[in-house]
């Protein structure tokens, strides 16, 4: 009985995943070839990430599926387009609901913070003192508000450096393509220059209303992101 249960459960939740992406336009390219039907690439994808080790290979997945290496690679790439553009979705329906509709293109957030070193060290020690008058390596997030979960970072970087120089190492800084599309962007404070992706409350604004920006707001959700990780 408990069996039949959990297999119940299984089917109820996959054909409730089928129903929200199997309208996704991925499944659905122009092509000599037809795709299997969107039931059975979730299950092959599930059957997947639901293993391990061994048992999570390719050649396992083959073998239970009865598909090629191929057929499996299109299903893990066609599933995963299709839930991550729902979760995109959500994202940017919590900072609507957070904001206002104009805002809602801004689904990440970025900001520094220091993680205070033991003493200064002995090798070019002078750089490693940032504006607190500490002796620290600069880290940098960039993160999804709604749930902290890390986008991109850069560790490792001496305290005296600026956030804004900080931030031009970062992948997100030179690949904007891999994590922007039409109309998104990210919110910052006014450590970060203005560059396309980037919003940053104005630091002299001509009336109060123009510097309500979840900038600021996200700085405050790094910080206790980055609280969490400087737990042991």
């Amino acid at each position: 009985m408990h069996t039949c249960n959990k297999g119940s459960r299984y089917r109820a939740q996959r054909d409730s995943i089928v129903n929200k992406i199997i309208n996704h336009p991925v499944f659905y390219k122009n092509s000599h070839n037809p795709q299997l039907p969107v039931p059975v690439q979730l299950t092959i994808f599930l059957n997947s990430v639901s293993h391990y080790r061994n048992a999570a290979t390719t050649e396992d997945i083959v073998d239970w599926a009865g598909v090629s290496v191929g057929m499996v690679y299109n299903c893990h790439c066609h599933v995963m387009v299709a839930i991550l553009q729902h979760h995109d979705d959500r994202v940017k329906d919590w900072v609507e609901e957070q904001t206002c509709p104009e805002w809602r293109g801004g689904f990440l957030s970025v900001d520094s913070t220091p993680f205070n070193l033991f003493q200064k060290p002995g090798w070019h020690g002078k750089g490693f003192y940032d504006r607190k008058s500490n002796y620290s390596l600069s880290a940098q997030v960039v993160i999804m508000p709604h749930n902290l979960r890390i986008v991109n970072y850069v560790i490792g970087v001496p305290g005296s450096v600026h956030d804004s120089n900080v931030c031009a190492k970062a992948r997100i800084a030179h690949h904007p393509q891999t994590f922007f599309g039409g109309n998104e962007l990210i919110w910052a404070d006014s450590a970060y220059g203005a560059c396309p992706w980037y919003v940053v409350p104005f630091k002299r604004p001509a009336a109060v209303h123009l510097n309500i920006s979840p900038g600021k707001q996200g700085s405050g959700v790094i910080e206790r992101r980055t609280g969490k990780m400087r737990q042991p």
